[in-house]
């Protein structure tokens, strides 16, 4: 991961499939006639049936049904570079301005799960709802830059960082929203970094250390996913015909496939009628084994943790293992890229600090005084600071984008 100059930090990108069909893609019918997107419905009502008005996530949930059906927000998803005035009259949308006067609202009280559990059939719609929030506080940045209210865009930083940290309650998709919320963020405030005056960059560093110093929640999300992926198995074993049939669900009309995994663990069943708990042991040590492992790993460096990996073994203990378990990988690499550009966030205001200071760049990052900050939490060393007259770079360890 290289930043130059005062580019700041790199971005990531990440798809969400909603199972559109081919047809619908482009947003046109089977003969190409263009089609006006199904308006989509509000997820308040369904995870909020008796609202208490003293939950953050109340008001995230209905600042999010609020524009998501907006044809202005959603434009934005497929087209950020907008004018500046066409910006200013977003901002100006009366349904926008309601959406972020209830993010900030959210974000002054307690923030709780609208679930109490979790099972095989939990859906997490909201969360689709909060990346357009997100990409509506990067507009507000800009906007503030733009008037030279560089205090504005800063708070306007704080908040979105928060919706994005305290959204990672009850899924591990959470965790990767709320990873990915944090890279637009940090991505379009470091742009403008040239902007930052002596007590921005005091300002910006301690939002930095205040978030790498948080409780890191994909700790949260990775014991949550373990400890369902481990019930979600021994609940099966009281009904060895109905897991079964749930097996035979799974694949469908690709029973009689001998290439597929879960139609060799449904043959095996099948002709093993007594293995139900052996298979199910299989599936309990390996689903033990990857997410403890994932848990051992956050407390090193990202260079040094050791792979994960989820198996492409046919066993039918493997088989089940790969049907119920999500990779915890993802998380983990979305979650240091988030973490590594905050770091640099940090760096890069260090830097400008000290060149207000003392009129030219640093020659080392030694000179910084910042240690802890400087750390490269990929290769467990200091970022790498190259001098180049007036300009400078930072380099990062780093893993492939996901």
């Amino acid at each position: 991961m290289r930043v130059k100059g005062n580019a700041g930090v790199c971005g990531m990108a990440l798809m969400l499939v909603s199972g559109v069909t081919p047809a619908q893609t482009n947003g046109r019918d089977a003969s190409g006639v263009a089609q006006a997107p199904a308006p989509k419905p509000p997820s308040f009502s369904t995870l909020f049936p008796l609202p208490t008005n003293n939950n953050g996530y109340e008001e995230w949930v209905r600042a999010a049904d609020l524009i998501q059906n907006n044809p202005k927000v959603v434009a934005l998803a497929s087209d950020s570079d907008l004018p500046l005035a066409m910006k200013r009259r977003l901002l100006a949308d009366p349904g926008v301005e309601r959406a972020l006067q209830l993010l900030r609202a959210g974000v002054q009280k307690p923030v709780f799960s609208p679930r109490t559990s979790v099972d095989v059939n939990t859906t997490f719609p909201e969360l689709r709802g909060f990346l357009p929030l997100a990409r509506l506080l990067c507009v507000e940045q800009y906007v503030a830059f733009a008037d030279g209210r560089v205090d504005k865009a800063i708070e306007t930083l704080r908040m979105g960082l928060t919706f994005g940290y305290r959204i990672q309650t009850d899924s591990m998709s959470s965790g990767s929203i709320g990873a990915l919320i944090d890279t637009l963020l940090l991505t379009q405030f470091s742009q403008h970094l040239d902007q930052l005056s002596v007590y921005h960059c005091e300002e910006v560093r301690r939002i930095v250390e205040d978030f790498l110093g948080a409780e890191d929640p994909t700790v949260h999300l990775i014991a949550l996913q373990k400890s369902y992926v481990l019930h979600l198995l021994e609940s099966k074993r009281s009904d060895p015909n109905g897991f079964l049939a749930d097996v035979k669900s799974m694949i469908g009309d690709n029973a009689d496939t001998s290439g597929s995994s879960m139609a060799s663990l449904y043959a095996y069943l099948q002709s093993h009628p007594g293995s139900v708990n052996a298979v199910l042991d299989d599936a309990q040590q390996r689903a033990n084994a990857l997410y403890d492992q994932a848990l051992l790993n956050l407390h090193h460096p990202v260079g040094q943790r050791k792979p994960l990996a989820m198996g492409e073994e046919k066993a039918p203990g493997a088989a089940l293992f790969q049907v119920v378990s999500i990779d915890p990988q993802r998380i983990l690499d979305r979650a240091a890229h988030s973490q590594a550009q905050l770091r640099l966030l940090g760096v890069h205001a260090l830097i400008h600090r000290y060149r207000w200071d003392h009129n030219t760049l640093p020659n080392s990052l030694a000179a910084l005084r910042a240690d802890s900050l400087v750390k490269d939490n990929f290769s467990g060393t200091q970022v790498v600071y190259t001098r180049d007259g007036d300009h400078y770079t930072l380099t990062t360890l780093g893993v492939p984008e996901p």
